[in-house]
């Protein structure tokens, strides 16, 4: 038999997740400071018996819009903000983390 069913799924799933980045980068469009994420995939052709025709897609590292927002004055003391590319280091524990 073949394994139509898997390569089927595998363009479900791969929709809903692209539908579940969309949505949250949607929700967030207003948010001051807010880096939208980037949706990726790639095609792998499936090996075996059947048609030579049969691709899966499967997710890959999409990564974060670095692209620069606007900066405002906000006349608050704590807001900082960073001109060009760059992102905020905090400490978590024992380890460096990023902020976008």
């Amino acid at each position: 038999m073949d394994r139509l069913i898997f390569t089927a799924m595998s363009g479900a799933s791969r929709s809903l997740s692209q539908q579940q980045i969309h949505a949250n980068n949607l929700a967030n469009v207003n948010t001051q400071g807010f880096r939208s994420d980037l949706d990726n995939a790639i095609s792998q052709q499936v090996n075996g018996e059947g048609y030579a025709s049969r691709y899966m897609a499967l997710p890959t590292q999409g990564g974060v819009d670095m692209t620069p927002g606007a900066v405002r004055e906000t006349g608050r003391n704590l807001d900082i903000a960073i001109k060009g590319d760059g992102v905020i280091a905090l400490a978590s524990g024992n380890r460096e983390v990023y902020t976008r």
